[in-house]
């Protein structure tokens, strides 16, 4: 019988890592639709890309910082602060229009690479407004175009979300971002907002009405970053506060049934992103993925890639680490029907 195999992250479920699969559905895995729901469009750029626009830009990087040893993620790191090192440098472009251009197209290719026919690109674009020295909408309709004409060119859906990070200016951020949003006419290709960052790290108090108040006004799609760092409390908040539709991570839900009970009743997603689960340390390496725990309790959930090109794997990858935590592979097949379902991008057949 022919088989192959697939190299995985260790897990408690996997063994060493390593799971035999038949070729007959190795080869049904790797040619299966695909969809993308949480990406962060500056972990999806290939290095060899950032490289290029480092040289072509004469970008200097922080004193001590080295690519081959602090833009990638390839073990568990210490805290979720480690694993966002590479965010030291990820903001330093691109200073260029056409550089812009081109880190869009090496994303878009890398992630159809995986057969990924629609995807939500995340954002937090005002970084993109200094680099280039203009206004918020003018940075936000540069990604826009820049993004248009990569998905176009594979033919792939693409939604792009503003991301939103945790911190004092966190109101002032969204505000920024809503007001190029609405100067730019409310494009129809905006289709929701995100609060990412650390975990640790607090936001003003009017923060959550302010994303309420936004989903009411403009119909956005609501997904939050919570419980990636063991604090259940932040899953809560975001459903109850936010008014999240979608959870990013979501891991920590796993330790209160209450919880998991709630979102199942309110058909809150998570957003599953097996491999850099493992290495923030969201799901440490002796305990058991939460997938199980999620789907005992009937809680929905997509299988996502975070921020692949960090990791250097892609959403393949992602699906089939998933299957060595216990998921079958009529599970990953429903995916990319699940994914439509909890989409935000409107008008998926």
């Amino acid at each position: 019988m022919n088989q192959c195999q697939i190299d995985l992250a260790k897990t408690p479920n996997g063994g060493l890592g390593r799971e035999i699969v038949h070729k007959s559905l190795a080869v049904e895995l790797s040619e299966r639709d695909r969809a993308e729901l949480h990406v962060h469009m500056n972990g999806a750029i290939p290095v060899s890309t950032i490289q290029d626009i480092f040289a072509d830009e004469l970008t200097e990087l922080p004193s001590g910082f080295l690519i081959e040893r602090d833009m990638l993620r390839h073990t568990p790191c210490q805290s979720l602060a480690s694993y966002l090192t590479p965010w030291q440098v990820l903001r330093l472009f691109p200073k260029k229009r056409e550089n812009l251009d081109r880190l869009s197209l090496a994303v878009v290719s890398s992630l159809a690479q995986n057969n990924v026919r629609f995807v939500e690109l995340r954002s937090s674009v005002l970084y993109l407004a200094a680099l280039q020295n203009c206004s918020p909408a003018q940075a936000l309709e540069r990604l826009l175009e820049s993004s248009r004409t990569a998905s176009d060119r594979f033919g792939m859906r693409l939604g792009l979300v503003l991301t939103v990070t945790r911190g004092d200016y966190s109101s002032v951020g969204l505000s920024t971002l809503l007001q190029a949003y609405q100067d730019l006419g409310e494009p129809d290709d905006v289709v929701g907002l995100d609060l990412a960052g650390d975990e640790e790290i607090a936001y003003p108090a009017e923060l959550p009405s302010l994303f309420r108040k936004a989903k009411d006004r403009f119909g956005f799609g609501i997904t939050i970053h919570a419980g990636e760092t063991g604090r259940v409390e932040n899953v809560r908040s975001a459903v109850e506060l936010f008014g999240a539709d979608r959870i990013g991570h979501g891991t920590a839900a796993s330790k209160d049934p209450h919880l998991l009970d709630l979102l199942a009743r309110q058909d809150i997603c998570i957003e599953v992103c097996p491999i850099s689960n493992r290495l923030t340390g969201a799901v440490p390496v002796d305990e058991a993925h939460p997938l199980l725990e999620f789907r005992r309790h009937q809680v929905p959930f997509v299988i996502c890639s975070d921020n692949p090109a960090i990791h250097q794997r892609g959403l393949a990858d992602d699906h089939a680490t998933a299957m060595t935590e216990g998921l079958s592979a009529n599970d990953i097949s429903e995916q990319f029907d699940i994914a439509k379902r909890y989409s935000f991008i409107e008008g998926l057949n």
